[in-house]
């Protein structure tokens, strides 16, 4: 179903069947099935080989997403006309928003979950709380404001009337923020690279 065809949904229930009919219901299955169960297949293997590959591939596919959202897409779509840049995010804001919420728990709890392989969390130490705090600040973050501006960008998509002024705002305090995501993924590899070195 493309989101030409939608209207502005009323309800969390119709926004979420309105993305998954216009990302495709197979990709949106995939997107979040695959990234919550890979962290608890890794788990219940009990092999700290196949978490630490699950953990890295997540997490290198979630840095990288961010990377070329906030420094590439978002300034892209900033300079397109209003008719090209509602087309783009027809196409590109359901299926970030079906993947990017499920990618982020699957990383951080899979983070979580090799910590506690290595026997980390008996003996905590400061680069391990920082990962922590800063995992949950991504979180919070991601399930927050920026699903909030996400969200709004789809509600005006869908509708039949679309406020252009307000989808052009509403991407450029999602870019600014995708900006401070950043950092602090930036900020959680240093602590990763400290709990290497054993700080």
């Amino acid at each position: 179903m493309s989101l030409v065809d939608s209207t502005r949904p009323e309800t969390r229930r119709e926004r979420y069947g309105q993305m998954a009919d216009a990302a495709d219901r197979r990709f949106a299955v995939g997107a979040v099935a695959v990234p919550l169960a890979l962290p608890v297949v890794g788990y219940l293997s009990g092999s700290v080989q196949l978490m630490f590959a699950v953990h890295l591939f997540l997490g290198a596919f979630w840095f990288g997403t961010s990377v070329i959202g906030a420094l590439v897409l978002g300034p892209v779509m900033g300079g397109l006309s209003e008719d090209a840049n509602a087309e783009f995010a027809r196409g590109f804001v359901p299926k970030m928003t079906l993947l990017m919420e499920p990618l982020s728990v699957g990383v951080v709890g899979s983070g979580i979950g090799l910590a506690a392989m290595f026997g980390m969390w008996a003996s905590p130490t400061p680069a391990l709380w920082a990962a922590l705090g800063l995992s949950i600040a991504l979180l919070v973050l991601g399930f927050g404001p920026l699903h909030t501006f996400t969200i709004g960008m789809f509600d005006e998509l869908a509708a039949a009337d679309t406020d252009h002024e307000r989808l052009a705002e509403l991407n450029a305090r999602y870019g600014m923020l995708s900006l401070i995501e950043l950092v602090l993924m930036v900020a959680i590899v240093a602590s990763m690279a400290g709990l290497r070195w054993g700080y």
